[in-house]
């Protein structure tokens, strides 16, 4: 998972009166806690065992989510209606690009690679931003910029590229972390078309959009919610409530206070909660591509903080 849901409703709701200090008004805290749930959801998709299939994770994670979500937009939907008619076409491409389709590819990817290679790969979302925003939108692009791209894309294809697969063949786990990134790109770029709509409605309607194009995928799969497996569940619960509801509102309240620029740059932190959770959790051990093709994305992370700051 995931790229800012825009800007949030909270911008004027914490109270002037409450400390300085408190955990609402702390964004750096907000997004390192937003970035720490997002590579948990990498690091239990890869330790779930495999009889839920991919494509059923992903469904249930956003079934899951859409009751939780309801009560904080169900004051919202009424008001937010004729945008929602005018804009359920936008509303349901992000929701295919950012949930359905970003999150089955990485559950794809988890089925076949390390999470800390497929973290360390969804790590050039800030940088692939950049570019899908130039190709899409003509924005401009700096020569740091530029360099800051090719740093970052460097170190994913180092990852690719120095994780043979069988018979000598790319590592396609690595592949379709690769594709994961790219539509979790996209999705981030197309928001500036989303509709103009209460983030908690938002919120709700990619929630409910995501689990509806999955539904076919699912019936396909045809593997029922594992109600006998306790772990199994707590799992889904878990992935429904931190990476999914959780995560959305502490990213979208730390855009408010600092803005969607520098809060992109949390991105870069997955990877190392993810290289951690996944060292203590599931025992990997990181090679020497994923030492070098760290220290590349590295390299693009400071350029394009530089360059935000």
């Amino acid at each position: 998972m995931t790229a800012a849901q825009g800007s949030s409703p909270w911008r004027d709701a914490a109270s002037p009166r409450r400390d300085r200090l408190s955990l609402w008004n702390s964004p750096y805290l907000l997004l390192t806690l937003a970035a720490s749930l997002w590579a948990s959801n990498f690091v239990l998709g890869r330790a779930l065992p495999h009889d839920l299939p991919p494509v059923s994770l992903s469904f249930w994670r956003w079934t899951f989510a859409i009751p939780l979500a309801l009560p904080f937009a169900l004051p919202h939907l009424r008001r937010d209606w004729p945008e929602i008619r005018r804009g359920w076409p936008m509303l349901l491409a992000l929701a295919a690009l950012g949930l359905a389709g970003s999150n089955t590819l990485a559950y794809l990817a988890l089925r076949q690679t390390s999470a800390t290679s497929a973290l360390l790969v969804q790590s050039a979302i800030p940088v692939t931003i950049v570019a899908s925003g130039f190709l899409l939108f003509g924005d401009r692009v700096s020569g740091r910029q530029l360099m800051a791209i090719g740093f970052a894309l460097s170190g994913v294809l180092a990852v690719i590229l120095g994780r043979p697969g069988a018979a000598g063949s790319f590592d396609q786990g690595t592949l379709l972390a690769g594709a994961a990134m790219l539509s979790q790109s996209l999705y981030a770029t197309l928001l500036r078309r989303r509709p103009r709509l209460h983030p908690a409605s938002f919120l709700l309607l990619t929630f409910a959009g995501a689990a509806a194009l999955m539904l076919p995928f699912q019936l396909l799969a045809g593997a029922p919610l594992p109600l006998h497996d306790r772990s199994g569940m707590a799992a889904l619960a878990y992935l429904a409530i931190g990476p999914s509801v959780l995560a959305f509102f502490l990213f979208n309240r730390g855009v408010a206070l600092i803005g969607s620029g520098r809060a992109g740059l949390f991105f870069y932190l997955m990877p190392v909660f993810g290289t951690i959770f996944a060292t203590f959790a599931l025992h990997e051990a990181i090679g020497p591509f994923e030492l070098g093709g760290f220290a590349l994305v590295g390299i693009g992370f400071l350029l394009s903080g530089r360059r935000q700051r």
